[in-house]
């Protein structure tokens, strides 16, 4: 987009270096986030829509839980997501500065659509609030569902029956527009490794004819898989002491499917991981990602060995284990992108910092007698 062109300038070496380590930042902080956000709300949508279809309060309380502790608030959305995504966008825009390529627009457009998205999976997770106090309400009262549709106000029924179809619009609207911000994140990303292609990649219609984007936008959906599961188990049964007003029943079953989809996602990441490592442009590799890939896919065995102590021997303390070597094989994942990507665009640095030279000795000329 040209107004992110104009807000850029050229960097000189100290000012790349500088940026690349924001990026690197910026990313470490929403990856892991992002998972949540999307796997939380992919399945806090399935439960409930599963658990309202055939009256079944547990799946309607634990889509609940898992939109409350891995959406956590909308402060958190914000400062997580939205902010490390725009930091994002603007580092890609430095480092690709004077380059006629696409990636730029699709990160401010995920950036768009995340807030967006947001917006929606916050108005999701508020409605079960509020209907867990209509329901307190109900208990209080004494009044059983029956007494309480003939005994209470017409507008209050209104409310409740308009609450449930915005949970249920919501969520899924959150949810849609989460996919769709993964796809541009994919594409924005994977365009910018193909540093001797940019010209092929001028619209969002040729994002789709980049095998690269397709498998990295598959990679963002099993790693969300993962770390959904990962943070479920921990958030549930690790941090702090986990959730104390669990039954016995509701523990069980939330161990079960939260161990279930953690290791299904971290059993299928390594296989995309290669994919990915697989589709990267000969012009990215470096030994660099060689070695960021082979740790890579050393933590993610740790991880898989991790949640199979857990699902096996019902151990719980292993869950924080778990999530910290999530949290590191994440780290490993991105310095691999991020490597590529310094490796891809290397030239173009080079060409940008001459540039920075040139500007800076116009505006001081005495910087080019000191040279001299």
């Amino acid at each position: 987009m040209d107004f992110l062109e104009n807000l850029v300038i050229p960097a000189t070496t100290q000012h790349l270096l500088m940026i690349k380590v924001i990026l690197g930042l910026a990313t470490i902080i929403f990856l892991p986030f992002f998972g949540m956000l999307l796997g939380g709300t992919a399945f806090s949508v399935i439960f409930n829509s599963y658990g309202r279809k055939n009256n079944k309060p547990m799946y309607i309380r634990f889509a609940k839980d898992i939109i409350d502790k891995l959406a956590i608030n909308r402060f958190v959305g914000v400062g997580l997501g939205i902010i490390p995504l725009l930091s994002i966008t603007f580092c890609y825009a430095q480092l690709l500065y004077g380059q006629s390529v696409i990636s730029i627009s699709l990160l401010f457009v995920a950036t768009l659509i995340l807030a967006i998205a947001v917006n929606f999976i916050y108005s999701y997770q508020s409605t079960f609030q509020i209907e867990s106090l209509i329901e307190t309400f109900k208990d209080i009262s004494g009044l059983d569902k029956h007494e309480l549709e003939t005994k209470v106000p017409e507008e209050v029924t209104d409310y409740e029956f308009d609450l449930l179809n915005t949970n249920s619009n919501a969520g899924l609207w959150g949810l849609v527009l989460l996919i769709i911000t993964a796809l541009f994140y994919a594409g924005g990303t994977s365009i910018a490794l193909n540093s001797d292609r940019y010209q092929d990649f001028q619209n969002i219609a040729q994002m789709f004819l980049s095998g690269s984007t397709l498998i990295n936008f598959l990679f963002l959906l099993v790693f969300s898989i993962a770390t959904s599961g990962v943070a479920i188990l921990f958030f549930f049964f690790g941090w702090q002491g986990g959730m104390h007003d669990m039954e016995n029943e509701y523990a069980e079953f939330a161990k079960a499917i939260g161990g279930k989809i953690a290791f299904s996602g971290a059993a299928l990441l390594p296989v995309v991981l290669f994919l990915s490592f697989f589709f990267t442009p000969n012009i990215a590799l470096s030994g660099s990602v060689f070695i960021y890939t082979g740790l890579a896919f050393a933590a993610l065995l740790m991880l898989c060995n991790f949640i199979y102590a857990v699902i096996k021997n019902s151990d719980m303390k292993y869950v924080a284990a778990a999530f910290y070597v999530l949290i590191l094989s994440t780290g490993f994942i991105v310095m691999k992108n991020e490597s590529a990507f310094g490796v891809a665009v290397q030239k173009n640095l080079i060409a940008t910092n001459l540039k920075a030279v040139e500007l800076e000795t116009e505006k001081n000329p005495r910087l080019l007698i000191r040279r001299e």
